[in-house]
């Protein structure tokens, strides 16, 4: 079978505007993901399909997520990861298998979880104004603790585990905006500094998992967490335009709004075309 290049098509300049805010149900942790030449460029929530309004390009995947409202261990993942792309050998243009290789940004966001356990938003004691591992501690002194963190991935039916120190990973309401995010790498963040992980291990063309331990939602919610109606909303939909979503304003911690003019312009000086295949 010959090689399929697959085209970058989904441009990082566009994310910011096409953020899906309410794609994850609360409490439902998912994997956030952009590889390390930002094709995918963005899987930015738990729902599965991404298209950007300007290219028209679309990637799709499949979100396995995990309700989170107890102390316990947890398993997220990526599969089926698809891009708009040419095949080579019929010249369509269409959704081809896409091979991911390297990581950009690579956390686990819980919705909500941060404001329901007093860790981040408007919790006593928070300032939005402090650095990833002062909101780290911060969440601890509450009894938050996130531990045991593992990645694999599979690749042609082979299982990969990814050497990971868990103690180099940051979690806590990092964005200010009541999630409760485990940050494993993040190109623009402090991860980047000292990274939990080789980002060079991460290739995969079947799926990318993630499993972690969190313990102290037991103590702080009685044992029970009763879903309430989301904290988190949309910016109002321009009317003078199609609806992209929330257009959130940039953040240097998230990964993602704040960093999407760099990856707009990593594309292009790339041409924007990526050849997925078997890495040797």
């Amino acid at each position: 079978m010959k090689l399929r290049k697959i085209m970058a098509g989904i441009v990082a300049t566009s994310v910011a505007g096409t953020m899906a805010v309410a794609a994850s149900a609360q409490y439902d942790a998912f994997v956030m993901y952009a590889s390390g030449n930002w094709y995918p460029a963005l899987i930015a929530d738990a729902s599965g399909h991404f298209e950007d309004p300007n290219s028209g390009a679309v990637t799709e995947w499949t979100s396995g997520t995990a309700e989170v409202t107890k102390d316990g261990t947890y398993t997220v993942s990526l599969s089926n990861i698809k891009g708009t792309g040419v095949d080579e050998e019929t010249g369509e243009e269409k959704l081809l298998p896409a091979a991911c290789e390297g990581a950009a940004v690579f956390n686990v966001d819980i919705p909500d979880l941060g404001t329901t356990l007093g860790i981040g938003g408007n919790s006593e004691g928070f300032d939005a104004n402090m650095t990833p591992a002062e909101k780290m501690a911060f969440a601890k002194s509450k009894g938050v603790n996130v531990t045991d963190v593992k990645i694999s991935v599979v690749t042609d039916g082979e299982t990969t585990e990814v050497p990971v120190d868990s103690s180099k990973i940051l979690f806590g309401d990092i964005e200010n905006n009541g999630k409760l995010r485990i940050e494993l790498y993040n190109q623009f963040g402090d991860t980047s500094k000292d990274a939990p992980f080789n980002t060079s291990d991460i290739f995969f063309n079947e799926s990318l998992n993630v499993t972690f331990t969190i313990t102290g939602i037991d103590a702080i919610t009685g044992g029970s967490i009763k879903p309430t109606p989301s904290t988190t909303t949309a910016a109002p939909a321009d009317t003078t335009k199609p609806t992209t979503g929330d257009s959130t304003k940039p953040n240097t911690n998230t990964g993602v709004e704040g960093v999407a003019a760099v990856a707009g312009v990593a594309l292009l000086a790339t041409g924007a075309v990526v050849v997925a295949k078997k890495r040797k």
